[in-house]
């Protein structure tokens, strides 16, 4: 039996118009009133009868719409079930993330998944947050973890953990004698801002708005298009700049650079977690979902 004939006829009975369900299956009207007749053919009886514009179930009609729903149903569920029997035994993941999260962070969670799920291949694309965004719109990602929130219609996300920004100095500057300093302290020097499109970016001008500081007030010197560029360049005493605290706790051990907290509470973001908006996902992405919602990060 032709699995198609089923849904051809769930989808008359449900339209109860030929022309309206060709429309909607893409398909010409001979061809879906071949259908109907191959249907009554096979079982004999006649199934549909005209109640003036519109189509209505005979009883038999009636008894094989039930049916025909529930083999659908139980065909479907049958296909998800193997898909998840398969991705048991071999799944796929593709990530993306922006910068912090992708160098600093995922290593440590992407270590502890494959522990649990060994037989997934995953493969991580760094990029700025508006380019992951961009690739898990389109799905060419599954899961990206991003240092800002953009509003896409084709993006579903949810916050996932807390990220604060400071200031970090070369060691041989005069502010690194303090531990917190204020933003308002820092109008006078000179900057290194990482490159549009990067979260961080986006979350330094989003704090600094609500001092009603404008980056252009400011003395930028360069714009690197990485974390550690921006690093290199406070190393090497052009400037000064704000970064997350993942990834100074990594540098500043063993660097010429001194970070310092900033005293306004304002200097704080998150990074979210986002994924193709679709009611369905494969086995894999839906286990790392879950995994990333369940595990708790170290602290930076």
């Amino acid at each position: 039996m032709n699995l198609n004939l089923f849904k051809t006829y769930v989808k008359v009975v449900e339209v109860q118009n030929l022309s309206k369900t060709a429309e909607e299956l893409s398909i010409s009207q001979p061809a879906i009133t071949k259908q109907i007749q191959a249907l009554e053919e096979i079982y004999g009886s006649l199934l549909l009868e005209r109640s003036g514009r519109r189509l209505k179930t005979t009883e038999a009609g009636e008894t094989l719409y039930h049916y025909a729903r529930e083999i659908i149903k139980l065909i479907e569920k049958t296909e998800l079930a193997m898909e998840d029997v398969a991705e048991s035994r071999k799944g796929t993941l593709f990530l993306g993330a922006s910068t912090i999260p992708g160098q600093y962070i995922l290593p440590q969670f992407i270590k502890k998944f494959k522990d649990q799920h060994p037989n997934t291949s995953l493969a991580m694309d760094i990029a700025d947050t508006e380019q992951v965004f961009a690739k898990v719109a389109e799905r060419e990602l599954d899961i990206g973890v991003v240092g800002g929130y953009i509003n896409n219609r084709k993006v579903d996300g949810f916050k996932w953990i807390e990220d604060e920004l400071v200031v970090i100095v070369p060691n041989n500057h005069y502010l690194n004698q303090f531990k917190e300093v204020s933003i308002k302290d820092l109008l006078n020097e000179k900057w290194i801002f990482r490159e549009k499109g990067s979260g961080t970016r986006k979350a330094i001008e989003e704090s600094l708005s609500k001092f009603a500081i404008k980056k252009d007030n400011l003395q930028i010197l360069m714009e690197a298009g990485s974390t550690e560029a921006v690093l290199a360049m406070v190393e090497s005493e052009m400037g000064i700049s704000i970064i997350s605290k993942w990834a100074i706790n990594k540098k500043e051990s063993h660097s010429k650079i001194k970070s310092i907290k900033l005293t306004e509470p304002q200097f704080k973001r998150f990074f979210y977690v986002i994924y193709p908006k679709q009611k369905s996902r494969r086995k894999s992405v839906a286990n790392f979902i879950e995994f990333i919602k369940k595990h708790k990060v170290k602290k930076a």
